[in-house]
């Protein structure tokens, strides 16, 4: 069982830093989906940069997830249940994940995101490694906790081939928030339980990418101020509640060099709250961009306060003028005691609708992606029609829904609350691969089916969808967006089940009266028209 270390300090680890070999891997991910962009392993590069400070004899660098040309990464099914410390190939049939309710069932499919075994295999026979010739420390940065199958995989397969020598050393989320799992089932040496306080404002270290990456993460300052129930970021900043922000001068720099050296333009902010303090922070770091007329493009790919935003059309015109790509816009919920539930009082509906009618005014446009907004979905006890209302009205003022399953987070105040629920219907401390939102964890807790689920995801989906650059508005004002409101409040449906259960060649129904009145009466043909070539 590994050594949990909950204030981290490389001084730490014996040895002299000038004789020592270090290789730092950012594993594969095991999921049935997964986004690669913005995925680059920005904790791991700033250890990378640690380990040149304290002068290192050698560095060698794996990312299972660098991305191709396309910005994709390889994938290949594999087993649910299976490990691949020793074999390379899944056992055969590949079975899939299964989620069951009411006698309804959804089988998802597991995947192996990433560079294969053997890849890493030959990479490690490339650079010498081997049980004669190891490297002194194996530093390994694990994010999400539903990933960790991939971590013990990993160490399991290293100790097989480089035997018990190097020292391995886990970090990043998933150790920081589930530090006793991480010690028990995955077999590193040292558990790293939250930050590495040396490396949290050094740059990004992109040297030992052979192909430098086209874009570089950004972190400007760390912690929040509130602790909203799902969100674990107390967890991962020491406990604190307040931010910490690096020098604008430092992160220009930061960026200036990435773009001299690498060529790279694009930049993606990460930080618990971005906008905190945004007037001190923010803004005058994006006027020097602009006033410099540095060749930047930013994102914020994790979301924007709406509370914040809707404070300052002139941070929003900023934003806009320093070339903010996407602006994304968080909407857990349109009930406001909802979003007071977790613990998310400081954030209201009308702070998103302003937010909104702010960020199309700067002239980011709406319904054609340019403004986006999270719908959060799969939460505990949580209702299908509060859902469906929420993304049509998400669609209604931006256009553009993100679905976002909800993944309920280890250490937060809603994943203890259901804690308890979970192990009560089978789930063991051990199988933190399950709690993963596209696996559905509380479906047997919530009021929806199977069936419901899927369709919240087809209707969001089709809300979404695109044709000459924008989306269609179910609550416009065009004669097309009224008719189809009126159509599905008047009876319509039941019309058309009384036709599916007997069809009739054409039939002449009439009504209800509302606006507009073309529609009042209608013949409608039942069966196939020929259509004219």
């Amino acid at each position: 069982m590994g050594r949990i270390a909950a204030d981290f300090d490389i001084r730490q680890l014996p040895g002299d830093p000038r004789t020592k070999t270090a290789l730092l891997i950012a594993p594969p991910v095991y999921d049935t989906q997964y986004w690669a962009e913005w995925s680059q392993p920005y904790g791991l590069t700033r250890i990378t940069a640690l380990l040149k400070k304290h002068r290192y004899k050698r560095i060698e660098f794996f990312d299972f997830l660098e991305t191709d040309e396309d910005r994709q990464v390889q994938q290949r099914r594999i087993r649910v249940g299976e490990k691949y410390g020793a074999c390379d190939e899944p056992t055969r049939p590949l079975l899939p994940y299964v989620v069951e309710k009411d006698g309804q069932r959804l089988e998802l499919p597991k995947y192996h995101f990433g560079k294969s075994w053997q890849e890493f295999d030959a990479w490690l026979d490339a650079q010498g490694f081997s049980q004669r010739h190891p490297p002194t420390e194996i530093w390994i940065s694990a994010v999400m906790t539903y990933w960790w199958e991939s971590t013990r995989d990993l160490i399991t397969r290293l100790r097989n081939k480089l035997g018990e020598r190097p020292r391995i050393i886990l970090g990043g989320i998933y150790p920081s928030l589930a530090p006793k799992h991480a010690a028990r089932y995955t077999g590193a040496d040292i558990v790293v339980a939250g930050e590495v306080k040396e490396a949290n404002d050094l740059w990004n270290d992109l040297s030992f990418y052979a192909t430098p990456p086209v874009y570089s993460i950004i972190t400007p300052s760390r912690g929040c101020p509130f602790n909203c129930s799902y969100c674990a970021q107390r967890q991962l900043n020491d406990g604190r509640n307040f931010v910490h922000f690096r020098p604008i001068d430092d992160i220009l720099a930061e960026m200036r060099f990435n773009y001299e050296t690498y060529g790279i333009r694009d930049f993606c902010f990460y930080a618990d709250f971005l906008l905190w303090r945004f007037q001190e922070n923010l803004m005058p770091l994006l006027k020097r961009v602009v006033a410099e007329k540095l060749p930047f493009r930013f994102y914020a790919p994790e979301g924007l306060d709406v509370n914040m935003l809707a404070q300052s059309q002139e941070l929003v015109d900023l934003l806009k003028q320093a070339r903010f790509q996407k602006i994304y816009l968080p909407c857990e919920s349109l009930d406001d005691a909802y979003v007071k539930t977790l613990n998310r009082k400081h954030v209201k509906l009308h702070h998103f609708v302003k937010a909104a009618a702010m960020c199309e005014k700067a002239g980011f446009k709406l319904r054609n992606l340019d403004v986006n907004a999270f719908v959060l979905y799969g939460l505990p006890g949580e209702k299908i029609d509060r859902v469906v209302r929420t993304a049509l009205f998400v669609s209604d003022v931006v256009g553009s829904i993100i679905p976002m399953l909800f993944t309920p987070v280890p250490s937060t105040a809603l994943f203890e609350n259901c804690k308890p629920w979970l192990m009560e219907h089978g789930w063991h401390e051990r199988d933190l691969h399950f709690i993963n939102g596209k696996l559905f964890p509380f479906l047997n807790m919530n009021e929806g089916s199977v069936a419901d689920y899927i369709d919240l995801q087809r209707m969001m989906f089709m809300l979404n969808s695109h044709y000459r650059s924008e989306s269609f508005q179910v609550y416009g004002d065009t004669r097309v967006s009224i008719s189809f409101r009126h159509n599905i409040a008047n009876g319509f449906g039941g019309f058309i089940e009384q036709q599916k259960q007997s069809p009739q060649p054409m039939i002449s129904i009439r009504l209800p009266k509302s606006n507009p009145p073309a529609i009042r009466h209608i013949d409608i043909p039942l069966a196939p028209q020929p259509v004219a070539e």
